[in-house]
C-alpha cells in the first residue's frame, strides 16, 4: 500500500472511532429493572410493586429470566404490568407464545386478571391487537 493509501486508511479509522464514540445509546437498557420508554414491564406484585422484568424485545420463554437484582424467577410470577411501548404487547401463559393470550395496549397500566396472574411465561410486541 502506498503512502496515500495509508493516510486514507488512517483517516477513515479515526473518523470511524470518532463516530462510534459520539453515538448515543441504541435504546432502552433491556432487563435492568427500570421500565423505560419503549419497554414493557412485568411486575412481581400488584399495582406495579416489587421488582420488575422490563422487556425491550420479545421473550419466548421466561424460564431463564429473573427479576433484576433478585433470585426470584420471572416465569409465572407476574401480578401487574406497564406498557411504555408504542406497540401492543401480547402475553401468554405458556412458553413459545402459546396458551391463554392477552393484549396490553400502549400506555396500559394495571393488575393481571385471574387468567394471567402468576401464569405468564412469554411475551411479544406486535402492531396488531388480540
Amino acid at each position: 500500500m502506498n503512502k496515500r493509501g495509508l493516510h486514507m486508511a488512517g483517516a477513515l479509522g479515526v473518523a470511524l472511532v470518532s463516530a462510534l464514540a459520539l453515538a448515543g445509546p441504541a435504546g432502552a437498557a433491556h432487563k435492568n429493572g427500570v421500565v423505560e420508554a419503549g419497554e414493557f414491564g412485568l411486575y412481581y406484585s400488584p399495582n406495579r410493586g416489587g421488582p420488575v422484568l422490563d422487556l425491550y424485545t420479545d421473550d419466548d420463554n421466561f424460564a431463564n429470566d429473573y427479576f433484576p437484582g433478585t433470585s426470584t424467577p420471572a416465569n409465572d410470577n407476574t401480578a401487574s404490568y406497564w406498557n411504555r411501548d408504542s406497540f401492543i404487547w401480547h402475553v401468554y401463559t405458556n412458553a413459545g407464545y402459546t396458551g391463554s393470550h392477552g393484549c396490553l395496549d400502549p400506555g396500559h397500566i394495571g393488575n393481571a386478571s385471574t387468567t394471567f396472574r402468576n401464569r405468564i411465561s412469554s411475551a411479544q410486541y406486535l402492531s396488531t391487537s388480540c
